[in-house]
């Protein structure tokens, strides 16, 4: 039976191996559009499978659009023109673009308490370590004022190749580029992989910003659901039967918004759908120095062959220097490069000297040690005080700085007496991709320490 080329044997049910088997051969065009495929009678035989199983593959294949039916004919492969993009939305129809962005959560001079941003205090930041290494760059090094190098300071991509290497993950320099942080190389991920207008698969909840920018560039969204050990791989592989996404876009580890990670079995599950289903990954690690211990990561576990891998020193080191990098398999490095110089040039060379040379100072390792273990702390506090209150905690625990929590209320009235109070929260509907409502609310442990935060949420509560 496995041996019948339209059978997937990998499949773990005799559906999915029928499903699996003929979605590949269409992809892969040995079945081309508008062949004939074997009739239910005779693929039953063929396969040593019963009608009732082959009857139901068909129907899911159907469902799916790869597959059509004709009366009193059979079964077709779908004749599928390609997708045309949907019309972009306007700019203020975005999740981003509501009243917590509006109201000055980026605006520096804003007093309120940020409790719902992505970022840490500025105060937390190890800002003497920052200027001697100015001062010393300045002093001994001869700052070019030429455009940088178009995969970005060589020295820098040396030194991302050898912390990857520290991680498993085997990557030569030549596939290391940088960018301006990590919301920029998704942008430019997205732009290699065409994804504009196409089917791919995101976390939900997640990252709102680049959930509003894939919704800006026309792509159909499927959420992927979380639990607390990552995607649910049940909803996982429903989705990529029934969509065939070309991407999922993911972040394994210290998760924005619900601080939770992946599980060895869950990150396990999620390549071997990536291989099953022909899905890329982008592995969106931007929290990867403050990790407690570094991570597992799917790059690492798939060798960076299905995985393309991206992460940032803005939480680490400063968001104001705007250096992240993209680890790509070789096929994907050179055009990732050429998207890059398309779309802004060459990333600042001084920016990545001064992240180079901070990475290399002993004193700011220590400091890095001294932060992950403040935003620890601040994170056990900030879910015991959640918890006795009682709010539902996502992932009481995880160490980052993202939670994810539920009041035992309903949230809109907390949301507009924080508002009031100069309380900044972030809904839980921004982090969506189908922006429904949700009673869940985003928290950054690192401006809970404020009593007028914990006072607000004890005044709603008292209701």
């Amino acid at each position: 039976m496995s041996t019948h080329p339209l059978l997937d044997p990998s499949a773990r049910s005799k559906v999915a191996q029928i499903v699996s088997g003929i979605s590949r051969a269409i992809t892969r065009h040995s079945l081309p559009a508008g062949s004939k495929l074997p009739s239910i009678r005779q693929l039953a035989r063929d396969s040593g499978m019963s009608p009732f199983t082959v009857t139901e593959a068909y129907e899911q294949l159907v469902q799916s659009g790869l597959v059509t039916a004709k009366a009193a004919s059979g079964f077709y492969v779908a004749r599928r023109s390609q997708p045309s993009p949907r019309s972009a939305p306007a700019l203020s129809q975005l999740p981003l673009d509501t009243d917590w962005l509006l109201t000055g959560i980026y605006d520096q001079d804003s007093h309120g308490v940020m409790a719902g941003c992505g970022w840490l205090p500025e105060h937390w930041y190890d800002q003497e370590a920052v200027m001697r290494v100015l001062r010393k760059t300045a002093r001994e090094q001869a700052i070019s004022l030429r455009y940088g190098q178009p995969k970005g300071l060589q020295a820098l991509r040396e030194h991302v190749c050898a912390r990857l290497s520290d991680q498993g993950i085997a990557s030569s320099v030549d596939n290391i580029i940088t960018t301006q942080g990590a919301t920029h190389a998704l942008e430019l991920v997205c732009s290699v992989l065409r994804v504009a207008g196409q089917p791919v698969l995101v976390d939900d909840p997640g990252y709102c910003n680049l959930i509003s920018s894939l919704t800006y560039q026309g792509c159909q969204l499927h959420g992927v659901p979380w639990t607390a050990e990552g995607p649910d791989l049940a909803a996982l592989e429903a989705l990529m039967a029934a969509h065939r996404p070309r991407v999922f876009f993911t972040n394994p580890w210290q998760q924005n918004p619900t601080g939770a990670s992946y599980s060895p079995r869950v990150a396990h599950g999620v390549l071997r759908l990536a291989q099953q289903y022909d899905v890329m990954i982008v592995e969106d690690n931007v929290s990867a120095d403050l990790l407690e211990t570094p991570a597992h990561t799917l790059a690492a576990m798939d060798g960076l062959n299905r995985v393309l891998y991206l992460s940032s020193y803005s939480k680490s080191l400063s968001p104001s220097l705007r250096v992240g990098y993209i680890a790509a398999p070789a096929r994907w490095a050179e055009s990732i490069m050429r998207v890059k110089m398309l779309h802004g040039l060459t990333t600042p060379a001084l920016n990545e000297q001064l992240v180079l040379t901070l990475c290399n100072d002993s004193k700011w390792k220590r400091h890095n040690q001294r932060l992950k273990h403040r935003i620890q702390e601040a994170t056990s506090d900030a879910v015991s005080r959640f918890e006795q209150l009682g709010w539902q905690v996502f992932s009481p625990a995880a160490k980052g700085m993202f939670i994810w929590a539920r009041p035992p209320h309903d949230s809109t009235a907390l949301l507009q007496q924080a508002q009031q109070a100069g309380i900044f929260l972030a809904p839980g509907k921004l982090f969506r991709p189908d922006e429904q409502e949700t009673q869940w609310l985003r928290f950054n442990s690192a401006y809970l320490g404020q009593g007028s935060f914990w006072h607000c949420l004890q005044q709603q509560a008292q209701k």
